[in-house]
């Protein structure tokens, strides 16, 4: 019978979970993001992009973005723009603000993964990386 604690999917999720709650805490205290709106904010922090596309690569649901993106245009973190290639379609970008907010996490979170790793050493980060990676591949 399947030990549901030892099982791959399981053991993902949950550690996925407790990871990006941990961190979290990061983002709530210095800024009072929500978690979609720090995924938004990080994606769009690489380029422009459509709702559709958040939610492909964040894999949130749409009313969820959507709500992530009115609340982050509110804030005047982000702004929605016509898209150069397509005039029908609409991208969001980080604005000035958002772009100042989202470098400054990056510092804190590059900060608390390091914190996180630190209990690794060299070689098994390598790994782990390198294993989550093939893993991501195969799926």
């Amino acid at each position: 019978m399947l030990e549901i604690t030892q099982f791959l999917p399981y053991q993902l999720v949950h550690l996925a979970n407790k990871v990006s709650d941990n961190f979290a805490q990061v983002y709530k205290q210095e800024t009072n993001l929500t978690t979609p709106q720090w995924r938004v904010m990080a994606h769009l922090a690489r380029g422009s992009f459509s709702a559709k596309q958040l939610c492909e690569f964040a894999r949130i649901d749409k009313s969820t973005i959507s709500r992530a993106i009115k609340q982050l245009e509110e804030r005047k973190y982000i702004e929605l723009k016509t898209d150069l290639n397509d005039k029908r379609s609409k991208v969001l970008n980080l604005t000035t603000e958002g772009l100042e907010v989202y470098e400054r996490l990056s510092v804190l979170a590059q900060e608390w993964e390091r914190g996180l790793m630190q209990s690794l050493t060299e070689h098994e980060q390598t790994t782990l990386k390198q294993v989550l990676a093939k893993l991501n591949t195969s799926i």
